[in-house]
């Protein structure tokens, strides 16, 4: 995928608002915004107020304000059928990459959305080879998702060290990631700041997903049988973290090695 800059974006194809294109951002809305909410709270019957359910999001609706201008009759046409092209019906849902500052922790994210509104003024402004065309995209999964994952190593202690892993989490999502630790024995990975940890009673190299809570060795066996009382998934909300990591294992350094996807709403 090719690199965007400040206040760019790109869709089926197309790049809007580099300084060479025909087509500029005027104006974007729905990514800053909360997806509407479906609620579960129940009427109380002969009662002030109401009995709290849980909420879920909806999808996200984002709707860009385009203008798209040509020097010649022709350039305007080839312009606007590039746009044509790009926000057409029908299609499956595709990647909406952008990079906003400020947005997608000042970087680049995307969000997965399809074409559901496409309207343009022919007026005077048209006739002057200038038109501001407004596409609304709508996203079935609300989440914005960084462009890139997210990596990270931490060793347990070995010959007198005793490595920290410090990072900040950008994402307004607690990040749920997927570690990889090779050679381990009866493993410890604490977070300093917290005090969560997950330990497990086992030797081996094996993977821990945070998400689907699994853990599972390189032989394919389920390990969650191993788990140390107390453990917690691991689990990185907004903000600062220190992690820390001990091994059993005195061959070499035991290594656990992260990734993951920021994710805002």
């Amino acid at each position: 995928m090719a690199e965007l800059d400040d206040w760019t974006c790109e869709y089926n194809g197309l790049v809007i608002g580099s300084p060479d294109s025909a087509i500029s951002l005027a104006a974007v809305d729905g990514l800053i915004s909360l997806p509407d909410m479906r609620t579960a709270d129940l009427t109380l019957v002969q009662r002030h107020g109401l009995y709290p359910g849980d909420d879920y999001m909806n999808g996200r609706t984002v709707t860009l304000t385009l203008e798209v201008y040509g020097r010649t009759r022709e350039d305007f046409t080839t312009a606007l059928n590039s746009v044509y092209a790009a926000f057409g019906p029908a299609d499956r849902e595709k990647p909406l990459r952008f990079r906003f500052p400020g947005v997608g922790g000042d970087r680049a994210a995307f969000v997965n959305a399809r074409p559901r509104r496409r309207s343009a003024p022919i007026d005077l402004n048209f006739a002057h080879f200038v038109c501001n065309v407004v596409v609304e995209l709508f996203a079935t999964d609300p989440k914005i998702y960084g462009d890139g994952l997210v990596s990270a190593s931490l060793s347990s202690p070995w010959q007198g060290s005793n490595p920290k892993l410090r990072f900040t989490q950008v994402g307004s999502v607690p990040a749920q990631p997927l570690i990889k630790f090779d050679n381990a024995l009866n493993v410890i990975l604490e977070n300093e700041l917290t005090g969560d940890f997950f330990g497990l009673t086992y030797g081996g190299s094996f993977s821990v997903y945070a998400w689907d809570q699994t853990v599972i060795s390189d032989a394919g066996t389920d390990l969650r049988n191993r788990m140390i009382a107390g453990s917690t998934w691991p689990e990185y909300a907004f903000g600062d973290h220190r992690l820390s990591l001990t091994s059993e294992a005195v061959t070499r350094a035991t290594v656990a090695t992260f990734t993951w996807r920021n994710e805002w709403v």
